[in-house]
């Protein structure tokens, strides 16, 4: 017969004794004795067996109710070996995941009565247009000051582009989004404060890998709300409408084909530098003198096209037009347009994957056919109106 390990009888003497303790103190708990004497009856065991410190605290869990924290934190406020306090934290941790609640106690060597915490902040987004700028506007209430407002514009190709740090009253605030900011067009929605600061964030580290300087008050600004973080994810869309909502829903990808009917996207289109040499190809084509039958001629436009859509869109422009549509989809969602918020993000979780050569997405093979569509069309009246010009006889 294999003989046991030398330890396993130690082990087996040192569960014992925490089992016996974690027994007495349960028992107590139960008969309500004072939590100061249970952490005396609870040191007198440790004292006599410091060994035994680490794996009682971590026994604990099994007591999983507001005692037992409260039993933690005031081992805590006694403990000086770094690891005993390192192991009260992660049990009070494992506590806190099992829905176990308790009010939390000041360091011992901060004050009880604290200086009120700063206001928390609030924001508000605008909707992008087609060079990828948007508003952004963060207030905080100040103490007999009124509001400390951030208004700026960011560009998610260019990062900062407009930054202005200034202080309203909260009716001259509204008066200011109202008149000056919202339009049917382009409305101005809520959105929390620290997401409005995550991206002005974003823009910044953009504006910084671009070597770009960054606007004055912005260092004033980015120290006013150093306490803020955003530790969701991002973007905010995916907090009110989940991604297997809107994933592998072929009826509302179909349906992010119809969304540039409507604004934003309506204004939406690709610079007309990306899109003119596809435009050139295009006239040529059908400007040939080859004789080519109908689908013949359809599916050599089709080639151009599709070459347009591959070297339009490498990955890094893919995901760029993927957050657009996240970005636009909260918009749409705050605006009461829930259904169109739906197809828009369909269409940016469809970019997450390379196009598929036979279906690619329908919101961005629309973007490209009408960019490159109304380039042709502005090229027409240009030669038009160069044409008429022509035929004036000065006298």
């Amino acid at each position: 017969m294999a003989k046991k390990p030398k330890g396993h009888k130690v082990d087996l003497m040192l569960a014992e004794k925490i089992d016996q303790i974690i027994h007495e103190i349960e028992t107590a708990q139960s008969e309500k004795v004072a939590p100061d004497k249970v952490l005396k009856k609870a040191s007198t065991y440790l004292k006599k067996e410091p060994s035994l410190t680490i794996p009682f605290v971590e026994a604990l869990t099994r007591i999983p109710n507001t005692e037992t924290a409260e039993l933690l934190t005031d081992m805590m406020d006694e403990a000086s070996d770094k690891r005993v306090v390192k192991s009260i934290k992660r049990t009070l941790y494992k506590l806190r995941q099992r829905g176990v609640r308790w009010e939390e106690k000041p360091p011992k060597d901060e004050p009880i009565l604290k200086a009120p915490k700063p206001a928390e902040p609030q924001g508000y987004v605008g909707a992008i247009d087609s060079t990828g700028s948007r508003i952004i506007v963060i207030t905080r209430s100040q103490a007999l000051r009124g509001l400390l407002v951030v208004f700026s514009i960011v560009n998610d190709l260019k990062g900062i582009q407009e930054f202005n740090l200034k202080e309203f009253s909260k009716k001259g605030f509204e008066e200011f989004v109202k008149s000056s900011l919202s339009s049917v067009e382009f409305p101005i929605v809520t959105a929390p404060g620290a997401y409005c600061i995550h991206l002005l964030r974003e823009a910044c580290s953009l504006s910084q890998r671009l070597s770009k300087p960054l606007p004055q008050g912005y260092h004033d600004a980015e120290n006013e709300f150093k306490d803020i973080t955003w530790d969701e994810p991002a973007p905010l869309i995916y907090q009110h409408i989940k991604e297997d909502e809107v994933g592998d829903r072929p009826h509302l990808l179909k349906d992010s084909a119809n969304l540039h009917k409507i604004m934003p996207f309506s204004t939406w289109h690709l610079g007309s530098q990306e899109v003119e040499k596809y435009a050139s190809r295009i006239i040529e084509a059908q400007k040939s003198r080859i004789v080519l039958r109908a689908d013949q001629k359809e599916a050599r436009l089709n080639n151009i096209y599709r070459d347009a859509l591959e070297e339009l869109f490498p990955e890094d422009r893919r995901l760029l037009w993927k957050r657009r549509l996240e970005e636009a989809a909260y918009i749409l969602l705050k605006t009461g347009r829930e259904d169109e918020a739906k197809a828009a993000l369909s269409a940016a979780v469809d970019l997450n994957n390379p196009f598929s050569p036979i279906d690619p997405n329908p919101f961005i093979w629309n973007l490209m056919l009408k960019s490159i569509q109304g380039m042709i069309e502005s090229d027409s009246k240009k030669k038009e109106e160069e044409k008429k010009t022509s035929l004036i006889v000065t006298p």
